[in-house]
């Protein structure tokens, strides 16, 4: 079995060697752990985005940059991201699932080492274990650079030196933030499918497929969490290509799992966050969904979909100048 791991360590590397060019920082922290800041200190880039989000897919899916024009004629920026691994590159490594300290939430390859019992997506039998990393590698959100103490925590949990941690950093404000978020599109889709009570999908995946509006960078912390999240809400479409032995199995599904399926769809993010004391748990859980989920049975041959990128509510949302004054 591959090791999740040791397979981004080729682009890890480049990032090493290349972090000025990347508009990035690199340097260990006292206990030896090391830090690649991407977007806390450091400006970022749109190519430092592209990679941490490959390496955040542990380097089994691709991101390729596209131009998006609205109705209104504005241009976004918008990323297409392409897996023919789904369950390794978004179960076991992009979803945002291990925490790791200070309300830091870790992603990325080393998620499969650490295994921590409050990771839910290895709480089913067999689930995938690297046993093979040499080093540990994790996407980090943050407003701060984790510190000794949360490094030191992480080694201990992967049984590995502070020397072979490395953690990849930025914050909400940042262009990385707003990329990697954007192309979160298909783990958004994956963790819908993960929480309904039927899972047999989810065992049938093959390719996965997705498009998102990128959202431009904002350096108020509340604005920019509404925009990259609206980013996947409401301009946010994903595409699975399953091996499933009926239709049904997608048909009685495939409603849940798009934002519609919200009681506060239409609404954007930024408002529901602000409603619920700037707390995940404490909305709708059913609004983190994707605007529109298709998904192409290869035994059948047929297509089933469920709803709908809103222009009109992007544009809000990305453009305060577009907002209806109230």
């Amino acid at each position: 079995m591959i090791s999740l791991n040791n397979n981004v360590k080729r682009k890890l590397q480049f990032i090493l060697d290349n972090y000025e060019a990347l508009s990035c920082k690199s340097y260990k922290l006292p206990c030896g752990a090391n830090i690649i800041d991407m977007g806390i200190e450091a400006k970022g880039s749109f190519e430092a985005a592209r990679l941490f989000t490959e390496i955040n897919m542990a380097d089994l899916g691709t991101v390729t940059y596209r131009d998006y024009v609205l109705e209104d004629g504005h241009s976004c920026l918008a990323v297409e991201v392409m897996t023919s691994e789904p369950i390794l590159a978004l179960r076991y490594s992009q979803i945002a699932s291990y925490p790791i300290g200070d309300g830091m939430i870790g992603s990325g390859p080393g998620r499969a080492v650490a295994r921590n019992k409050e990771d839910y997506c290895f709480d089913i039998p067999d689930s995938y274990r690297d046993t093979e990393a040499e080093l540990v590698v994790l996407g980090v959100q943050g407003q701060r650079v984790p510190d000794d103490e949360i490094a030191m925590k992480i080694a201990e949990e992967c049984n590995m030196s502070p020397d072979n941690i490395y953690l990849l950093v930025h914050n909400n404000t940042s262009i990385v933030a707003a990329v990697q978020v954007a192309a979160r599109i298909l783990e958004q889709t994956l963790h819908k499918i993960m929480m309904q009570e039927d899972q047999s999908i989810e065992y049938a995946l093959e390719f996965a497929r997705g498009f998102a509006l990128v959202a431009p960078v904002t350096l108020d912390d509340d604005e920019a969490m509404g925009k990259i999240n609206d980013s996947l809400l409401y301009g946010g479409r994903s595409q699975y290509w399953v091996k499933c032995k009926s239709d049904e199995e997608i048909t009685r599904i495939l409603p849940k799992l798009v934002t519609e399926y919200s009681k506060d769809y239409g609404r954007s993010f930024r408002e529901l966050y602000l409603e619920a004391d700037r707390t995940y748990y404490k909305m709708d859980l059913n609004i983190h969904s994707p605007a529109r989920v298709e998904i192409f049975n290869m035994n059948t041959g047929n297509i089933f979909s469920q709803g709908n990128i809103r222009e009109d509510i992007i544009s809000s949302s990305f453009f305060k100048n577009k907002r209806k004054k109230v």
